[in-house]
């Protein structure tokens, strides 16, 4: 970076044209690198964080705290060394608040001032005008008022059309002009203070909302009902009305709409629900809560909890506040007995909410007449009423066994994890089951052609691998000499015992497991063909059949699969010998486990991935972190992304893969094939439409975070249902199912899941990344810390990787933990408790973990980032 860097003035929310600078969180001189924060700024929604992605040096010039800062003009500068460093501060342009605020009330504004008003969602800028120029401001507000500008003179510059030249044209055919356009008002005695940016956008949004044809129609609800199911969901009553009214937005998409200059209706399918709330300040903003439709009641909590913190801090990102579909004003907790909401751009209409009564909970909606007649809002507001006072007509409710002349009471169709474990939940709470396998053994894929045997193979490897670190500790042990023989003879033995002591297990809690596959005749009967051939009845079923290995459409490979020459994860468990050339297709978690174990057994391994990079389902640091180290501790194994493979052909032995990289063609020459591009779905054996169950996306079938399909007495847990393929997560859904069957509520929570994958260091994760956390609105941070630093790391030579920790910023509640690290296996434990109790970093940070540990590093990162975050607190005062 050899020219000084510009650091501007971001615009971070549609309708901001300035902001105030709060706090510097950098000083001048401070090494700056990319994604730190330097600044915070206020906006006219929210107090929000300046990132900078460049790395540099902080330099002055920069704007004093407190400063109004124009959109787009310096608040500081970064330079490439400390030695270009200017310690200075102050600009010419800014000017502080109140000297801004007092130069706008004294003197006129100058010609062509140009105020941005409220985006209209789904307005688009008017096309440029065929002849002349317009201001992007005249574009914009063209594009909502619907004004062709090739009809305008324009009044600007050099004949630039302008914003007031817009404004006319709408003035002149009687068109509302929308906020920017100020009515002459008197003028008011005494000395006033300057607006706070959030008051300046509420008064213009007060100001547009005058152009609004609007009514209101009240209705009173009795909401004793829906407080019950609230408590028992253990949600906010903020968060069971808004399902509610999502309820009644579903039958009059209309009150969802928005009116959009000139003349048209703007009809939306989600319900984004904004809600308003005050701030610790006396403020109100309006968080919204997304997709309100399509979410339960725990989710939207989830959601809400960190939203409502953020919101009365003022902390909210735009993508937390912007453009919501509806809104609901709750002012009975200050008993008030009846009052009108104003409706504002973009918006249909809002309901006001008022204290409960003898009669009820007075209901009032204000709704845009251009979009809602009355009979609608009426009826609205009855539906509204009725969800509300019977939320049991909506609400996701465990649905209990149907009782019936059924030969068992519910049916487990899969004995994996998910199965096994839904079925063993059932049979401890006293009901019959009957469990159909398809193997003479249970435990599915994870025990006969997964976690376990592969497993097997990676301890043996482990071994091999933790011979290198011998000669640095003094000790001679030899070069270690792998038996193929004896570690199939040893890992098929922890097979058989397994399935054995499953199966003796199953037996002894008195459930009747059946060998065979089964078929839907009926939505209450199967037929089993196999050993165990029958017809069975059954109350309540689920399904558990998992997902087979997924085979690309590669011109070849068909023929190769059946000759021995390729394997897949499900067929590589009956190799006489490993590969000495082995081509793996697919880096995933399966493909990258399997290319490191057959590399540590001796072989050169090649893997081909069509994306852009591996293990893309692992967080995008972590995947970069992995293949250094395998760079450097795997000679022998390399992956190529981007590679489009075109061809296969050979024999066994001899196997020859055509591919393309780019505009390359190349061949390889390899011994073996191993196909592993994940699994997929293939429930089309089960008859499915005969039970009334269908299929969501790539043949998974449809199920919710209950387990319930289509069919209410039918779940489906595991592979079978798609999301994350892992064995826990399957049991956790059977589990799930079972507590549902048994009347109890649960629900699967994908955001606090984990996993594992076994390379060398290994991969782990628990909950949400960083990006994905903030894709789901939460305003988060994180901190990381090299395993390098770590003191058992550095005695048993594996220094390899890293550990990340993500946090909410407002309620430091830990929501991710990232981690590549020689025994992540062990150490995402602790991180699952984090993340799954809630804990926060107060609580991880006070906690004494011992020493010298892996897991004390987790209480270093807790303390450091809680220290962060408080500096940065008292920055903002």
């Amino acid at each position: 970076m050899a020219e000084p860097y510009v650091i501007k003035m971001p615009q971070l929310t549609d309708t901001m044209t300035e902001g105030v600078l709060v706090s510097w969180e950098k000083s001048v001189g401070d090494k700056i690198q990319r994604g730190d924060v330097v600044a915070t700024i206020e906006t006219d929604k929210a107090i929000m964080d300046v990132e900078v992605f460049r790395e540099g040096y902080l330099s002055g010039p920069r704007v004093a705290v407190d400063t109004v800062v124009p959109v787009g003009e310096a608040i500081a500068w970064l330079v490439a060394s400390a030695d270009q460093v200017r310690d200075t501060s102050g600009s010419s342009t800014p000017q502080p608040v109140a000297e801004t605020a007092s130069a706008v009330s004294s003197a006129p504004q100058p010609s062509g001032t140009e105020v941005v008003p409220p985006r209209v969602p789904g307005a688009h800028p008017a096309p440029r005008p065929q002849q002349g120029t317009a201001s992007p401001f005249a574009r914009q507000l063209a594009g909502q008022q619907g004004v062709d500008l090739n009809q305008l003179q324009g009044s600007g510059p050099a004949g630039v059309i302008v914003g007031a030249d817009v404004m006319s044209a709408t003035a002149r055919r009687s068109v509302p002009v929308m906020a920017g356009a100020r009515v002459p008002e008197p003028g008011v005695p005494g000395d006033g203070r300057a607006m706070s940016a959030i008051e300046k956008a509420i008064s213009q949004a007060m100001e547009a909302s005058l152009s609004i044809p609007v009514f209101h129609v009240t209705v009173k609800a009795k909401p004793e009902a829906l407080m019950r199911a609230a408590k028992a969901h253990k949600v906010s009553l903020t968060v069971a009305i808004a399902k509610a009214a999502s309820q009644a937005l579903a039958k009059h998409p209309l009150v969802n709409a928005a009116y959009q200059p000139t003349d048209k209706i703007v009809e939306r399918a989600q319900h984004d629900i904004g809600i308003a709330a005050t701030t610790e300040d006396g403020g109100l903003v309006v968080p919204v809560l997304r997709s309100v439709e399509s979410k339960a009641l725990e989710q939207l909590q989830q959601d809400w909890t960190p939203l409502v913190e953020r919101a009365r801090k003022r902390r909210l990102s735009p993508p937390e506040y912007t453009h919501p579909t509806f809104t609901i004003s709750n002012m009975g907790m200050y008993g008030i007995t009846q009052f009108d909401a104003i409706v504002t751009p973009g918006t249909a209409a809002i309901i006001a909410i008022a204290g409960n009564g003898p009669e009820g909970m007075p209901i009032t909606i204000t709704a845009d007449h251009r979009v809602v007649n009355g009979a609608e809002a009426a009826v609205f507001l009855n539906d509204l009423k009725k969800a509300i006072e019977h939320p049991e007509s909506w609400l996701e409710t465990a649905t209990p066994i149907p009782e019936g002349d059924y030969d068992v009471q519910v049916l487990v169709i899969g004995a994996g994890p998910g199965g096994e474990d839904c079925a063993r939940e059932l049979v401890e709470n006293g009901i019959k089951v009957a469990m159909v396998n398809n193997a003479p053994y249970p435990g599915g894929e994870c025990l006969w052609r997964g976690c376990i045997p592969s497993k097997a193979w990676r301890a043996a490897a482990d071994r091999i691998r933790d011979r290198e670190h011998d000669a640095a500790m003094g000790l001679q042990m030899g070069t270690p000499k792998l038996d193929w023989a004896q570690l199939e003879k040893y890992r098929r033995g922890i097979l058989q015992t397994r399935g054995e002591m499953a199966l003796k297990t199953d037996q002894g809690m008195k459930i009747q497991v059946l060998e065979g596959t089964a078929r839907f005749t009926g939505e209450h009967s199967v037929e089993i063909s196999g050993k165990d051939a029958r017809h069975l009845s059954f109350g309540a079923c689920v399904i558990a059949t998992g997902a087979p290995a997924f085979v690309p459409p590669i011109p070849g490979v068909q023929e190769a699969l059946q000759s021995g020459a390729a394997v897949t994860s499900d067929t590589v468990w009956d190799l006489a010998h490993p590969p000495k050339r082995l081509c793996v297709i697919g880096a995933g978690a399966i493909g990258m486990e399997m290319a490191q174990m057959f590399h540590d057994f001796g072989a050169e391994v090649l893997v081909l991935e069509a994306l852009p990079r591996p293990v893309a389902e692992m967080e995008k640091e972590v995947a970069e972190q992995l293949m250094k180290a395998l760079a450097h501790n795997s000679p022998r194994l390399q992956v190529l992304t981007s590679v489009k493979v075109q061809e296969i052909s050979g024999k066994p032995g001899a196997l020859d893969i055509h591919y393309q990289v780019g505009e390359t063609d190349t061949h390889h020459a390899c011994d073996l094939l191993l196909v592993a591009t994940g699994k997929r779905p293939d429930p089309s054996a089960l008859n499915l439409p005969a039970a009334g169950v269908t299929l969501a996306e790539r043949g998974a079938i449809a199920a919710s975070a209950t387990g319930q399909t289509s069919a209410s007495h039918i779940y489906a847990v595991g592979d079978v249902v798609g999301g994350y393929m892992l064995a826990h997560t399957a049991s956790q859904q059977g589990r799930v199912a079972a507590a549902n069957l048994l009347g109890h509520t649960a629900r699967y929570d994908a955001a606090k899941d984990s996993g594992v994958t076994f390379t060398r260091p290994q991969c782990a994760f628990v909950g949400l990344s960083l990006e994905q956390a903030k894709a789901a609105g939460m305003d988060v941070t994180e901190v990381k810390v090299p395993m390098s630093i770590d003191a058992k790391a550095m005695m048993t030579g594996e220094t390899d990787g890293l550990i990340k920790m993500i946090a909410d910023k407002i309620s430091h509640r830990i929501v991710g933990v990232h981690l590549l690290a020689d025994h992540a296996d062990l150490l995402v434990g602790e991180a699952v408790m984090m993340v799954s109790a809630g804990l926060t970093l107060e609580q991880v940070g006070e906690a004494i973990h011992p020493h010298p540990t892996q897991t004390e590093l987790f209480g270093e990162m807790a303390r450091r980032l809680l220290s962060r975050l408080r500096r940065s607190a008292r920055a903002a005062g």
